[in-house]
C-alpha cells in the first residue's frame, strides 16, 4: 500500500459500475473496503473518518508503544 493517502476514497469499477469505498487510517493502519451502492451510501452517511478518529488506537492516551 505504498503511496496511499489516508482518508476516504470512493470510485466505481469499470465493468459493472459498482461503487467501491476505501478507508485508510495512516495513523494506525486500519483499512476497510466497502462495495455495493447501498453499503457505500450507508458507510459514507455514518461519517467513517470522524467515527474512527474517536476510536483510533493511535490517538488513545495512556498507551505506550
Amino acid at each position: 500500500m505504498t503511496g496511499w493517502l489516508g482518508g476516504l476514497q470512493i470510485r466505481r469499477t469499470d465493468r459493472g459500475q459498482t461503487p467501491v469505498a476505501d478507508f485508510l487510517c495512516t495513523a494506525c493502519g486500519t483499512y476497510r473496503r466497502i462495495t455495493g451502492r447501498d453499503k457505500v451510501r450507508d458507510f459514507v452517511r455514518a461519517n467513517p473518518i470522524t467515527d474512527h478518529r474517536a476510536h483510533c488506537p493511535a490517538n488513545q492516551k495512556g498507551t505506550s508503544r
